[in-house]
């Protein structure tokens, strides 16, 4: 006996990609990241990179440093219960360091993150860093060193975050030739910052130099003007990229220098801004959408070269990434991984050093124009010797 069985037209299901937003930076930052992951998956099923759409499921948790990392953890396991193939985020390192236990252990969905943690790299955890807490501090002394600026105070948050970033800026300043003349720990939850703009102010220096998450800086803002003290310099870590996110925008951090992950000159970012700018009707120029082109870009890729098309071909089609052109940082900066490379960024110009404009008068907010200035790319000096 001959079973016909009648044909089915039998459509693929779209690729589920999850989305881990472990610190909620309000709604203008979650619709340039939906729209950017829109276009960019739109963008490769429409040219063939991807043969099926993408259905990116969203979880959001309020983990540290506002609430608590199980949130992140919560949330991450739900992700992975819903059938995703990879997983865009987390954003931020005290979640990241944690999670990276499960993640490697029991959850096997990779991660691309966004974090600055070196401890977040593990076998299924790869990093498109937005700023790097060991990199960073090197680049922080470059700066003072090529501006001539030798004495300098410290002010950071008592947190996962500010004290990686301190060792680090510890071993560079040595390495530069800097002189710490003090440090001064904070709670990145303290508001009234009056004791830190005064013990900066005592040790005097050359510049006042923050380090961790990035409201802070907002606060010592706050307090040098209660005080009547204007430092000589200010400079801050890659938490400067926090300034769009916050109530007075960029304006709130007038007078800091900090790093930057946007470059007016990188030919990338602009191509992807007109694309952007074309399909959405606005231009977010600034670091949040091109470093979320970069990660979805990656993940892109991954996902056609994913053999078997599971969480295990996807970490080993990231691994496969070479030479990816990027968005994010100054012209010629390229993404790739390997077996053992999980930081994605071969350049040293990932990051650059912005400042607010002065003469900015748009909105705060991700949606428009930065609101900063280039002011410094890292220049690689040669050592330092008996003479300096």
């Amino acid at each position: 006996m001959v079973i016909k069985v009648p044909p089915k037209n039998i459509e693929k299901e779209p690729l589920k990609i999850g989305v881990l937003i472990d610190f909620h930076n309000g709604d203008e930052a979650f619709q340039v990241l939906h729209d950017t992951m829109e276009l960019v998956f739109d963008e490769a099923y429409e040219s063939g990179l991807l043969d099926r759409k993408v259905e990116i499921v969203v979880k959001v948790a309020e983990g540290l440093p506002r609430g608590n990392y199980h949130t992140t953890l919560k949330a991450y396991k739900e992700l992975v219960e819903a059938g995703v193939l990879c997983v865009h985020g987390p954003k931020i390192s005290e979640n990241a360091i944690t999670l990276r236990q499960y993640v490697d252990t029991e959850g096997h969905v990779p991660c691309v993150a966004m974090v600055g943690s070196d401890r977040w790299y593990g076998e299924w955890c790869f990093c498109v860093n937005n700023g790097s807490l060991t990199e960073e501090p090197y680049m922080m002394t470059n700066y003072l060193r090529t501006q001539g600026l030798k004495n300098i105070a410290v002010v950071y948050d008592e947190s996962a975050i500010g004290e990686e970033l301190l060792g680090y800026f510890r071993k560079a300043a040595r390495s530069d030739g800097i002189k710490i003349l003090g440090e001064k720990a904070v709670s990145h939850l303290e508001e009234d910052l009056t004791d830190a703009a005064m013990f900066l102010k005592e040790k005097g220096g050359d510049a006042a130099v923050y380090l961790g998450f990035g409201i802070s800086a907002v606060r010592l803002n706050k307090a040098f003007e209660k005080i009547g003290w204007t430092p000589p310099h200010r400079l801050m870590s890659s938490s400067f990229m926090t300034a769009p996110a916050l109530p007075e925008g960029v304006r709130s951090l007038m007078g800091w220098v900090g790093i930057d992950q946007y470059d007016e000159e990188n030919v990338v970012a602009q191509a992807f801004l007109d694309r952007f700018e074309k399909r959405y009707g606005y231009r977010p120029q600034n670091f949040w959408s091109v470093l979320n082109y970069d990660i979805t870009h990656v993940i892109a890729q991954a996902l056609s070269n994913a053999r078997p098309l599971s969480p295990m071909g996807v970490k080993a089609a990231l691994e496969s990434i070479k030479l990816l052109p990027a968005a994010a940082g100054g012209v010629g900066t390229t993404i790739t991984f390997g077996p053992y490379m999980r930081s994605a960024w071969r350049t040293k110009d990932f990051l650059v050093f912005r400042e607010p404009d002065p003469d900015f008068t748009g909105e705060p907010g991700r949606l428009g124009p930065p609101g900063t200035i280039l002011r410094h790319r890292y220049n690689p000096l040669p050592p330092l010797t008996a003479e300096d």
